[in-house]
C-alpha cells in the first residue's frame, strides 16, 4: 500500500496552512476594524461666557465641571462652545445643543419657558441685587413687596425670575448703564458680578442680598431633555460621591459676601474728654 498518495505534498501543505492563518488574520483585523469603528456619542454643551468661570479659551470651573463630566464616560465627548448667555440658551432651544450653562432654576412659571431645567441641581449660587446709590431698589422692591413710585426697570435673565425683567446683554453693559442711571437695577450670581464691579471701579453703585437660587443645566424639552437629565444626573450624583464635585463648585460659588463698592462710612469720633 502506498502511503505517500495520502500525504499533502509540502507546497499544499505550506499553502494550506498559509490560507488558514490568512484567515485568521483578517478575521482578527476585521475585529479590531469592528471595535475601532465603534462609534463614540457626541454631546454638544453650549456656555455662555462669564469672565472668570467660563473664559472664551474654554477655561474656568464651570468649563473643569463639564469635562469633569464628560471624563466619567469614555464612549462619550462632550464638545464645549463658549458663547454670550443669550446665544448659549439659543443652542438649547433651537436643538443644536444637549445643554447648556449657566442657569438657575425658576419655580415661576418655568413650564412656559421654551427649555427646561435638569432636575438635578450641582449647588446653590448667592445672587445680588445692584442698583445706583442715588436711587436705591430693595429685595422686596423688586418683588413688589415694598411699593415704588415707578415701574422699576430691572436688567437680568429672562425667564429665571417671577416678574418681568430686560435681558441682560452683559455683566460689564448691565452695570455701566446701572451707573449712569439708565436702568434701576440689575441681579446677577454675585461672583460673576462682583468681579466686574471691581474690575470697573465704580462706586456709585450698592449691593444688597437678593436670595439663594439652584445652580441648574438647561436642557431640551421632550423624549432628548428627558434623556439628558438622567444622563446629567447620574453624572453629579458620581462627581458628589468622588468628591469631585465640591472642589470644582468651591471655586465657581460662595455664600454671600456684604460689602459695599463705596467708601463705608468711618465710626463717628469719640468726645475727647476735658479734664
Amino acid at each position: 500500500m502506498n502511503l505517500t498518495r495520502h500525504i499533502p505534498s509540502l507546497p499544499l501543505l505550506v499553502a494550506l496552512l498559509g490560507s488558514a492563518t490568512l484567515g485568521l488574520s483578517q478575521s482578527m483585523a476585521s475585529d479590531l476594524a469592528t471595535n475601532q469603528a465603534k462609534p463614540v456619542r457626541i454631546l454638544n454643551a453650549h456656555l455662555g461666557e462669564l469672565p472668570g468661570l467660563i473664559n472664551a479659551d474654554k477655561t474656568g470651573p464651570f468649563v473643569d465641571l463639564v469635562r469633569a463630566i464628560d471624563d466619567l464616560h469614555p464612549d462619550v465627548t462632550i464638545q464645549i462652545t463658549i458663547y454670550p448667555i443669550a446665544r448659549a440658551m439659543a443652542g438649547v432651544i433651537n436643538g443644536k445643543a444637549d445643554f447648556s450653562l449657566p442657569a438657575i432654576r425658576n419655580l415661576h412659571d418655568a413650564d412656559m419657558l421654551p427649555y427646561r431645567f435638569s432636575t438635578r441641581s450641582f449647588g446653590k449660587v448667592a445672587h445680588v441685587i445692584y442698583s445706583n446709590t442715588a436711587n436705591p431698589v430693595t429685595t422686596d422692591m423688586a418683588y413688589g413687596i415694598e411699593a415704588t413710585q415707578r415701574d422699576l426697570l430691572i436688567e437680568a435673565v429672562p425667564g429665571e425670575l417671577p416678574f418681568q425683567v430686560q435681558r441682560s446683554m452683559s455683566i460689564e453693559q448691565s452695570l455701566r448703564k446701572l451707573s449712569r442711571g439708565r436702568i434701576d437695577a440689575f441681579i446677577w450670581a454675585q461672583e460673576e458680578a462682583d468681579l466686574m464691579l471691581r474690575q470697573l471701579g465704580l462706586t456709585n453703585i450698592q449691593r444688597e442680598f437678593f436670595g439663594d437660587f439652584e445652580d441648574v443645566f438647561i436642557i431640551q424639552k421632550g423624549a432628548a431633555g428627558n434623556e439628558m437629565d438622567a444622563f446629567l444626573a447620574q453624572a453629579i450624583e458620581k462627581l458628589a460621591e468622588s468628591g469631585k464635585l465640591e472642589a470644582i463648585y468651591s471655586k465657581i460659588h460662595s455664600p454671600y459676601e456684604h460689602w459695599q463698592p463705596y467708601p463705608e462710612p468711618l465710626p463717628a469720633a469719640k468726645p475727647v474728654k476735658t479734664p
